[in-house]
């Protein structure tokens, strides 16, 4: 039996129900960052015994796996100490607030010899998994351009639930950190090579935001971006992240290659996904709910085997690393 500690009850909560479905774990302890009254209902509805607001609590001999599932900047200092007390650790994504600190992380990770994952989820869809097998079996040729979009409307409008989100010093970013480090990994994964920022943009949506207390925020992080990427080889890459689309929400890569070209696309909410391919008669579907839990292949006996799409603390460096080049580009900010 693996028991694990969950630190942070909003994304959190996604962590456990994954928990509850793997056989053979379970979630001891919850830890919230102020509201005791939602962490204690979250917990009740997963079965969780333990509710605290010490994430030091955490590192308690009775639990194998830490989840790190709190805001950004508590990302590097939780899950070091995890590692150094030979804890499975999974960090939510981006890995922490600078490359210094995720590389840190990273060769901690490696050192301790301890499972370590970043919480890059959407590598574990067949669309994503079928089209990295396209391009790694030569099916569509010489990679010449990869284009990725990741839209959602979680930010659409002038007011936020998430005012951590909306500050560099505590989230390292905006939409870059949100969705853009999704689309840095599955870049990298997709193509098997590391790529460099060339150029980035950004704008901010609403420069004044108000809180669910009806109370005002200055928005420091970007709501929109927009990056062009190189390859050691010359290929070029373009991603895009909106965080403010009303009304609409997309993930999708299409990959360009000498011989053929093939795009997977995703809904973020429901995980229905297709793979259309130019070489193909029709696309592939994959029902709602196609998206598998990643905490199965994490937590499996160790085989020998690597599952290649569990991306380890190597990859979330490398994530960061396009992501602190992305935002050293000074976002605009739109009229109102």
């Amino acid at each position: 039996m693996v028991r694990a500690a969950v630190i942070g009850a909003g994304f959190g909560e996604q962590h456990l129900a994954w928990i509850r479905d793997c056989p053979g774990a379970e979630t001891g302890l919850l830890v919230h960052g102020g509201n005791r009254a939602r962490a204690e209902k979250v917990a009740a509805a997963y079965g969780v015994p333990r509710v605290s607001s010490d994430f030091r609590e955490a590192f308690e001999d009775e639990f194998d796996l830490v989840v790190v599932a709190a805001p950004v900047h508590l990302h590097a200092e939780i899950a070091e100490e995890a590692l150094r007390r030979n804890k499975k650790v999974v960090c939510e994504k981006p890995l922490a607030l600078t490359v210094e600190s995720a590389r840190s992380l990273a060769e901690a990770a490696a050192e301790s010899g301890t499972a370590a994952m970043t919480m890059f989820q959407w590598r574990f869809h067949p669309a994503f998994g079928a089209l990295r097998d396209l391009v790694a079996g030569g099916g569509l040729g010489r990679v010449v351009h990869v284009d990725l979009q990741f839209h959602h409307d979680f930010l659409a409008g002038p007011s936020t639930a998430f005012p951590w989100r909306h500050d560099r010093s505590r989230a390292a970013a905006g939409a870059f950190a949100d969705q853009g480090v999704h689309l840095f990994d599955l870049l990298n994964w997709l193509t098997g090579r590391d790529h460099t920022v060339a150029a980035a943009a950004s704008s901010v949506a609403w420069p004044t935001r108000t809180t669910t207390a009806g109370q005002p925020l200055a928005a420091g992080t970007e709501d929109a971006g927009s990056v062009l990427l190189t390859s050691p080889d010359g290929g070029l890459a373009t991603a895009s992240v909106l965080r403010v689309t009303s009304g609409h929400r997309r993930l999708r890569a299409t990959v360009s290659g000498t011989g053929a070209v093939a795009s997977a696309e995703v809904c973020p909410d429901t995980s229905e996904g297709r793979l259309d391919s130019s070489a193909a008669d029709r696309p592939t579907r994959w029902p709602a709910g196609s998206l598998e839990n990643p905490y199965l292949s994490f937590l499996a006996p160790d085989t020998g085997a690597a599952d290649v799409r569990i991306p380890d603390f190597a990859a979330g460096l490398a994530a960061q690393r396009l992501l602190e080049a992305a935002v050293a580009h000074p976002p605009a900010v739109l009229s109102e």
